[in-house]
């Protein structure tokens, strides 16, 4: 028994050493708003407030996870677009049957799906810090 209380004591020394422990105080609303958002991502507040805060202190955006799934979509389906893009390039080059209108037409058609995408993460983004506010 007194080995396990030595552990724990040494053990809390340590982590108080390298750790700091940090209080906030906030209204009723802050904290219903705070909580359903961090209940939405499936965290506990702390560590949501500490993921929101660490990001905004390294100038980053804080993305949902659930936007974050949303975007690995996209990110998978435009792979899969640049690959069959890719492959009609090298069809082209082959068989030299592709004009340079229609090149022109398919890097058109790029940009278009890259501003949408764009478009979409910001509303996106926009939209769930909205949502945040409101409550």
């Amino acid at each position: 028994m007194t080995e396990r209380k030595t552990y724990q004591r040494e053990y809390r020394e340590k982590y108080k050493a390298q750790a700091k422990r940090v209080n906030i105080t906030l209204s009723q609303e802050e904290h219903r708003a705070l909580q359903k958002a961090a209940k939405k991502e499936g965290v506990k507040l702390t560590s949501y407030i500490k993921s929101l805060a660490l990001s905004s202190f390294q100038n980053q955006t804080y993305i949902p996870s659930e936007i974050k799934d949303e975007l690995k979509t996209l990110r998978y389906a435009i792979y899969n677009i640049a690959n069959n893009v890719n492959q009609l390039a090298h069809h082209s080059n082959t068989f030299k049957n592709m004009t340079i209108s229609e090149e022109n037409n398919l890097l058109q058609y790029l940009k278009q799906l890259d501003e949408v995408v764009q478009t979409y993460t910001e509303g996106r983004i926009l939209s769930t810090e909205g949502e945040d506010d409101d409550h």
